[in-house]
């Protein structure tokens, strides 16, 4: 009964991770980022959550900019607002934003990018997720 038990939660734990939407994940010099959008489909009028997760893999002080901007499919851009970060070394921090789509946004394939812009060594970078606006 016990091997029966721990068979079905791994099974059950397997099968949420497939379900999930993976993050998707970018790299630049001692930075990684993932960004992620929920729901992946909205009604056009609906919220979408957007967070970020940025990390630090350098041996240096890392400051940033990380901005959240939305185009939809007819070429119209969203500024879905920004952080200012200050990241020690193997540090890392979660930012997250809305965003609304409005009642007439255009229906399809909304791309969500998080970037980021350093000062001095530490480069620019982005990432991006994808929303279904229906």
């Amino acid at each position: 009964m016990r091997n029966y038990l721990i068979k079905s939660v791994l099974a059950l734990a397997c099968l949420t991770l497939v379900l999930v939407p993976a993050p998707v994940k970018t790299h630049a010099a001692g930075m990684d980022m993932y960004i992620n959008v929920s729901p992946t489909s909205v009604l056009a009028g609906e919220w979408a959550g957007v967070s970020a997760v940025v990390i630090n893999n350098s041996s240096s002080k890392m400051r940033m900019t990380v901005t959240f901007t939305a185009v939809d499919p007819c070429g119209t851009k969203m500024s879905l607002g920004y952080n200012r970060l200050a990241l020690a070394p193997g540090q890392s921090v979660l930012v997250t934003t809305a965003y609304p789509t409005s009642a007439d946004s255009c229906r399809g394939t909304h791309t969500v990018t998080i970037s980021t812009g350093g000062k001095g060594n530490n480069a620019g970078s982005s990432a991006n997720a994808y929303l279904e606006v229906q």
